[in-house]
């Protein structure tokens, strides 16, 4: 211990180290303490020995400053005092960082782990920035020493990192393969197991190509006479589409020159203007295939698409616009039924004058479906025909629109997802009860001696043999036929007394579990919390459904041209909850809100409203039908919507029933009656 006023010498001699030398002095003024310490520089090669040796004596976790001053009572020479940074600590608080990164490191089991480590210690925040900070604090010669100890602390920390991160990631890859590993030694396809089906798209173009082969038209396929790498020409001029034409402006094309005089076609059309050169009138043909447009991918666009165009030409005055509205009805008839009801609305074509377009009422709404027209007798001459001598029309359809509204497809991109439960929904081919699929109806057109075991669902275990096959077949059909017997029996119960109406007995081998009715369908009471229009869907609203669940439901409905937005916030709904999530327009819809629809006069459309005391999220049911509701999978599978909603209708007081027998919650009755009596619900 250095007592005040006593003076201490490192002798400057690095063989004698151990020598300190101590003289008393006084000051007749003043009591202090001086300390004077000098630094002796050792050689470069002996500076790392010294280092290494002196880290090994000090134990350290992080760097420290250390001070040594005296407590004089007199604090006007606080100056006399000095402090150091002791070079040895710090070299060993970097070596235990080093230690305890390497410790660390092999216990990391990630690579997001591995580069959480990496920003930890070689961060802005970490500690090497940290020892780096006191390099100020040393003298000109021992800085030099720090950054040696420094850089081969970072330099192994890198090192081990990048070999730590590439073993991870192989690991990764590794177990990543192991869980997509297909043993090649299983068996492949099953035996008798359930086969593939038409898609719904092929079937839509061959329906229409037969109605019109039988109305005498011509098919054109031919890859010379219907290419879909086209011409400007053909596309676009020969079809009174000059360069500068406004109508160009309505075309998205894919050009595959410069020159934009080659391109993917956008229509079928430019087929007509080729037979016409190769043809004569009269003439009637029929020409499907694809086309392609610049469109974005969403749930109604596509990049390419499937279109199909007739033409007919006879000579002036054998075809009017009468034939065309005929030939129109007719072949929509055929594709939906002979009830189909079907509207013209005038519209524009550069190559028709007068040109319409197509509606049918179908599923309870207007659909376009088609654009027609004469064909404008600029066309003709272009195909070198006298337009005083022939005339005749044309028009134009899309498959996939057909297709989606005959099935009630929402998004366009189902057809492509090749998901086999997908097309398991749709008939083997068009032909085959399509009608009676498209109304709901069960099949009868299957002859005896023509069975067709396709449709059968095989279970596991695997069916052994035909006969085994076709007995499945034959219980099916006993199935659906005592289910059709149960049906006709409620109904005959229903008109008798639609007071008393209790349980369907199921049938003869059938649970009561089995049969499809109301009970299937989870309705809650829900509350409209928000709703707004649909920003791409002009007869939509999105709206936000209390229900009883954590988070309120989004759902679509098509209020928009019956309500306001505002008028639909706090009304209080049924909501069918058990349907799987959709996207309606780009909008993700998970439910669906009941309402009452009449056509008496005009299209008239009401909100089916829940009790005004029944609690939000209580189930709505119909009495003497109890029973868990299905799962989402249930009712898409087995269409049990089609088979529940046509005996969904109010009564002669407005109020929503199921076979007659209103809807209603446990806890607050019946549903509040609606304007509309005898309308149905949907």
């Amino acid at each position: 211990m250095i007592s005040s006023g006593e003076t201490t010498t490192v002798d400057p001699d690095p063989t004698n180290e151990n020598v300190v030398e101590t003289s008393a002095s006084s000051s007749s003024s003043t009591q202090s303490t001086t300390m004077t310490t000098m630094t002796t520089v050792e050689a470069p090669e002996n500076q790392e020995q010294k280092l290494d040796a002196t880290a090994t004596q000090v134990n350290g976790d992080a760097p420290k400053i250390e001070k040594d001053t005296d407590n004089d009572n007199n604090n006007d020479n606080a100056n006399d005092g000095s402090s150091e940074v002791s070079i040895a600590r710090i070299t060993a608080g970097l070596q235990q960082t080093q230690a305890d990164f390497d410790a660390r490191l092999a216990a990391l089991e990630t690579a997001a782990q591995a580069e959480a480590l990496r920003r930890e210690f070689l961060g802005k925040k970490g500690p090497l920035n940290a020892y780096m900070s006191q390099m100020r604090l040393l003298s000109a010669e021992e800085k030099p020493l720090l950054g040696v100890v420094v850089n081969q602390v970072k330099t192994h920390i890198e090192t081990a990192m990048s070999s730590k991160l590439q073993a991870l990631k192989l690991a990764d890859l590794e177990r990543q393969m192991e869980h997509d590993r297909v043993d090649v030694t299983m068996p492949g396809l099953r035996r008798f197991a359930r086969i593939g089906r038409r898609h719904p798209l092929s079937m839509t173009m061959e329906k229409a190509l037969d109605v019109f082969v039988s109305l005498g038209y011509d098919t054109v396929t031919s890859v010379e006479d219907s290419p879909e790498m086209e011409t400007d020409y053909y596309c676009f001029e020969a079809l009174n589409c000059p360069k500068d034409h406004p109508a160009r402006d309505m075309q998205d094309t894919f050009y595959l020159t410069p020159d934009r005089e080659l391109l993917l076609r956008t229509h079928t059309s430019a087929v007509q203007i080729r037979q016409l050169e190769q043809r004569k009138p009269p003439l009637r043909i029929v020409a499907p295939g694809r086309v392609y447009r610049k469109d974005d991918i969403d749930a109604t666009h596509s990049l390419c698409f499937h279109q199909v165009e007739i033409l007919a030409l006879e000579r002036t005055g054998e075809l009017t616009l009468g034939h065309l509205k005929g030939t129109v009805e007719y072949f929509l008839q055929q594709m939906f039924g002979p009830d189909i009801q079907v509207r013209f609305r005038g519209s524009y074509f550069p190559f028709t004058e007068p040109s319409m377009e197509v509606d049918v009422f179908f599923r309870g709404k207007w659909l376009e479906v088609l654009g027609c027209g004469m064909v404008d007798p600029a066309v003709l001459e272009k195909a070198g025909i006298d337009p005083e001598e022939y005339g005749g029309f044309a028009a134009g359809f899309g498959i996939e629109r057909f297709a989606m509204v005959m099935h009630g497809i929402t998004d366009l991109r189902e057809f492509y997802k090749n998901d086999v439960r997908f097309l398991q929904q749709f008939p083997h081919f068009y032909d085959d009860g399509m009608i009676s699929f498209l109304s709901g109806e069960a099949r009868t057109d299957t002859k005896e001696e023509e069975e067709d075991i396709r449709g059968i669902e095989v279970p596991d275990p695997y069916v052994e043999s035909m006969e085994e096959l076709r007995a499945l077949k034959k219980r099916a059909e006993q199935q659906q036929q005592q289910r059709q017997t149960a049906n006709e029996g409620s109904s005959t119960t229903e008109s008798s007394s639609k007071e008393d109406s209790g349980d369907s007995p199921a049938p003869p081998g059938q649970e009561a579990s089995d049969m499809i009715d109301i009970s299937k369908l989870d309705l809650r009471v829900g509350v409209i919390q928000k709703a707004w229009e649909h920003p791409e869907a002009d007869k939509l609203f999105c709206e936000l459904i209390d229900i009883g669940e954590e988070e309120p439901r989004q759902i679509a409905s098509g209020l928009r041209a019956y309500y306001q937005a505002d008028e639909l916030v706090g009304k209080r709904v049924l909501v069918l909850a058990n349907l799987k999530a959709r996207k309606l327009m780009g909008f993700p819809s998970h439910g669906m809100v009941l309402c009452a629809t009449s056509s008496e006069e005009g299209q008239q459309v009401q909100l089916v409203e829940a009790p005004a005391h029944a609690p939000i999220g209580e189930r709505v049911t119909a009495p003497g039908y109890d029973g868990p509701p299905a799962t989402e999978n249930q009712v898409l599978k087995k269409k049990m919507l089609d088979e529940i909603f046509p005996h969904l209708k109010t009564n002669a007081d407005g109020v929503a029933c199921y076979k007659g027998v209103p809807l209603e919650t446990s806890s607050a009755g019946p549903c509040l009656p609606t304007s509309l009596p005898n309308a149905q619900v949907s």
